[in-house]
C-alpha cells in the first residue's frame, strides 16, 4: 500500500495538499532567486527596487510601476560602459529589467545616457512603454526613426522650466521634471533634466549630469525637498564643491554613487569605502537594492 493511501481525507485536504503547495512555492522562489534576470523582478519584494544598468541608467519599480531612466544605453561610449552580453540580450528581448516598462525617461542627449538607435529599437518593440524627454533627445532619435516618432502618442516632448516643472502622473507614481544645468561654455545650451520620482512612499532623485552649482539647485527648489534616495554621479564625492552641494540640497539617508567608469571601479570603490562608507555602489549591471518607506535598504 502506498503512503498516500494511508492518509485519511481530512488530513489530505487540510494538511497534506496545503503543505505540498507551500513546498512547490518555495522551490519556485529558490529557482527565481538563482537567476539574475528573474531576481530583478521587484514584485517579489516590498518597497522600491533600483536596478543598476549602464552609467546612470536604472530601472526603478515599486512592484506595480516600472520606470527606466537613462537606460537606453547598450554600447560602451568613451570611458563609460555599456551592457554586458546577458543584459544586452534582455534589452533586445524586452525581458528582465527591460520588461513591462511603463515609462522611459532621459536626462539629456549624451550617448552615455541615451543612444538614439537603441532607444528607437526599444520603443518600436515595446507595446505600451511611453517615452518623455527633451526636444534635444527626441531630435537625435528622429535621425534614426523619424517615421515611427511622427505623431506617435507614446512619445512626448517636454520642456520644463525652473518655476514650472513638468509633472507626470503614472498609476501611483508622481514624477517632477526640472532643468539642472550641465555646465558652462559648450555645455550651457545642453538640456539636462533632474527627475524627482515619488514612488512607494519614497522620494528618489536623479540629477543627470548636473553641474555642481548651488544656485542652480536652489532655483530648482531642492533645498525644500526631503530626498529619501539619491542617485549621484561619483564625481560629487571627490574633493571639491560636490560635498557641499549634496549636504545642502540632497543629503538623502540613502545615496547611490553612479556613472562610475568600469576601468576606474576598483579605485573609486577603495576611495569611497574610506571617505563615504555608507554610500551604496552597485558595481555590476543588474545589481540592485531595495528600500522600504522607512528609507532603509532591505536585506
Amino acid at each position: 500500500m502506498q503512503f498516500k493511501d494511508l492518509i485519511n481525507a481530512d488530513f489530505e485536504n487540510y494538511i497534506y495538499r496545503p503543505l505540498m503547495k507551500l513546498a512547490m512555492s518555495a522551490i519556485v522562489l529558490l529557482v527565481c532567486a538563482g537567476s539574475p534576470l528573474l531576481a530583478d523582478d521587484p514584485t517579489a519584494a516590498a518597497g522600491v527596487t533600483i536596478t543598476q544598468l549602464a552609467n546612470e541608467g536604472a530601472m526603478i519599480s515599486d512592484g506595480e510601476s516600472r520606470i527606466l531612466i537613462d537606460a537606453m544605453v547598450v554600447e560602451p561610449y568613451s570611458i563609460y560602459g555599456g551592457l554586458p552580453a546577458q543584459a544586452a540580450s534582455a534589452f533586445e528581448q524586452l525581458s528582465g529589467p527591460f520588461s513591462a516598462i511603463d515609462l522611459v525617461l532621459v536626462s539629456h542627449r549624451h550617448h552615455d545616457h541615451n543612444q538614439p538607435r537603441f532607444a528607437c529599437s526599444f520603443m518600436q518593440a515595446s507595446a505600451h512603454s511611453k517615452l518623455i524627454s527633451s526636444p534635444q533627445v527626441l531630435g537625435l532619435m528622429r535621425e534614426k526613426c523619424r517615421q515611427f516618432l511622427s505623431g506617435n502618442n507614446r512619445v512626448e516632448e517636454m520642456n520644463p522650466q525652473y518655476e514650472e516643472p513638468h509633472v507626470i502622473e503614472l498609476n501611483n507614481v508622481r514624477i517632477s521634471v526640472f532643468p539642472l544645468s550641465h555646465g558652462t561654455g559648450k555645455y550651457a545650451r545642453l538640456q539636462n533634466f533632474g527627475h524627482l520620482i515619488e514612488i512607494g512612499g519614497l522620494k528618489v532623485l536623479h540629477v543627470g549630469d548636473a553641474a555642481m552649482n548651488p544656485a542652480d539647485f536652489r532655483r530648482a527648489g531642492l533645498d525644500k525637498v526631503d530626498i529619501d534616495v539619491a542617485l549621484i554621479p561619483f564625481w560629487y564625492f571627490q574633493p571639491g564643491p560636490g560635498s557641499e552641494v549634496m549636504t545642502r540640497f540632497f543629503d538623502a539617508p540613502n545615496k547611490i554613487a553612479v556613472h562610475i567608469p568600469p576601468g576606474e571601479m576598483e579605485e573609486i570603490k577603495g576611495y569611497m569605502s574610506e571617505e563615504y562608507p555608507q554610500v551604496i555602489i552597485l558595481q555590476n549591471t543588474l545589481d540592485q537594492t531595495t528600500f522600504s518607506a522607512a528609507t532603509q535598504p532591505l536585506p
